[in-house]
Parts: structure tokens; C-alpha cells; sequence
């Protein structure tokens, strides 16, 4: 991958723009994997050992078929393998990948999560959803941001309750005024 080992490590600025990279690029390729291993025969066959926990929790991210773990993990190689970056970054960077992986089947939304400050981020909330319905119907198949599940409206069902949510809410703020 051209990896470099040597010191000095790289500036910052580098690292983090590296990351951000590597985190864009494998969202892209994941969407389009785990959308894949929601289809019936990849679902039966491969993916619903994934979801066999209804209500995920952190370490269950990483309870999956072999094959889906080779075949996911190309999305978490991809970007490294594109740039060649130094050792550190590849460490942070596989750190920080697991670390929001298990954010986001933690099944708990955080206040100090990424989705309250960044709008993009996806979190367990959108997560939880999709863990909750059956293969055929479930979308929100990105992995770290909203986006792809936006832009390909894998994610109707989930703003649709997101809408109602909120809007439930709102009534009970206005009934709580009342009294």
C-alpha cells in the first residue's frame, strides 16, 4: 500500500484530512455493499447473522458472517490503500472506524454523539432503525453518514418516523403548556 513507517509522523493537518477522507470513501463503498447483502439470497445466506440482535449493541457491530467481514472490509481498506498513508494514521484510522461502528450499534443515543453537532452523521438512532425492520424493507445503509441513504432515498421510512417523532413532541410541549 506504500505505507510509510518512518519519523518524523506526519503534520496533523494531513492526518486529519486523511481520515476525513478515508471515512467518506468508506461510507461510499459500504453503502453500496450492505445494500447489496440486503438482497434475499445475500440476506439469507450471509448478512442475517448480523442481525441477529433486533437491538444492537456495541460489540455486535463486529458479530458478522466471514465473508461479510472480508467483504465489508474492503470499504475499511479502500481508502488507506489509495494513499499510502503513514503507519499512525493507519492505526487512528482503524481506531476511529471501529470506535463508530460501535457507536452507532450501541443502541444508546449519546449526548456527546457526532449526530447532535453534525447533521451528516448518521448515529445509533438511524442505526437502531435499521436493525428494527425486515432485510427487504429496511434501508439506512450507510455506515457513518446520512447522506448516500438520502441521496437514493433508502431512508423514507426512517425520516417519515423522524417527522412523527417530532411532531408528537411538538403536542406534547403544547399539552404540557395547556395544563
Amino acid at each position: 500500500m506504500g505505507m510509510k513507517t518512518s519519523l518524523p509522523l506526519p503534520p496533523w493537518k494531513t492526518v486529519a484530512l486523511q481520515i476525513v477522507f478515508f471515512f467518506v470513501i468508506e461510507d461510499f463503498i459500504f453503502y453500496w455493499g450492505h445494500r447489496a447483502l440486503h438482497t434475499k439470497f445475500l440476506y439469507q445466506h450471509v448478512h442475517r447473522v448480523h442481525h441477529e440482535y433486533a437491538a444492537p449493541f456495541g460489540l455486535a457491530s463486529q458479530y458478522a458472517h466471514p465473508f461479510e467481514i472480508i467483504f465489508l472490509g474492503v470499504a475499511t481498506a479502500a481508502g488507506p490503500a489509495l494513499i499510502g498513508p503513514h503507519i499512525f494514521t493507519l492505526w487512528l484510522w482503524m481506531c476511529l472506524r471501529i470506535l463508530e461502528a460501535m457507536d452507532v450499534h450501541s443502541g444508546y443515543d449519546f449526548p456527546w454523539s457526532l449526530s447532535k453537532v453534525f447533521p451528516l452523521y448518521a448515529g445509533s438512532h438511524h442505526h437502531d432503525y435499521h436493525h428494527r425492520l425486515l432485510y427487504t424493507k429496511s434501508g439506512n445503509y450507510g455506515s457513518t453518514f446520512t447522506y448516500m441513504d438520502w441521496l437514493f432515498g433508502t431512508d423514507t421510512g426512517y425520516r417519515k418516523l423522524k417527522a412523527l417523532e417530532k411532531e408528537k413532541g411538538a403536542h406534547a410541549t403544547a399539552d404540557k403548556k395547556a395544563t
